[in-house]
């Protein structure tokens, strides 16, 4: 499955003392982390009705390791949604996994490389 089959966007932090945690950004420049339809729910559901959201922070892009969901951190490699690839954020700190676990919920274990979710 592609990973722009599941409505990706890129997210930035919203600065201290806003009403909401994140906004989504157009581009990977300055992305902080991304946020996808679960892959799972969303092959269960047959669509993005009723499938939850996943989001990945990465660390080295600035988010601290305070900042939901946790602990997982990655980074961010490519040009776009298209050849994406989450690797583990080994910039200190816990969460450097390269694979995507929600520990919650529907348990989604898996990748992205190059675009592809796996």
């Amino acid at each position: 499955m592609r990973l722009t089959e599941l409505e990706p966007h890129f997210l930035i932090l919203a600065p201290p003392g806003s009403d909401y945690s994140y906004r989504e950004i157009e581009g990977i420049a300055e992305a902080q982390g991304i946020m996808f339809a679960c892959p799972k729910c969303f092959v269960e559901n047959g669509g993005l009705v009723n499938t939850h959201q996943v989001i990945c922070w990465s660390r080295s892009r600035g988010v601290p390791d305070d900042v939901d969901p946790k602990p997982g951190r990655w980074t961010l490699e490519g040009t776009g949604y298209g050849d994406l690839t989450l690797n583990g954020d080994q910039s200190g700190g816990p969460g450097g996994a390269r694979s995507i676990l929600l520990t919650g919920g529907c348990g989604w274990h898996g990748f992205i490389t190059n675009g592809e979710v796996t």
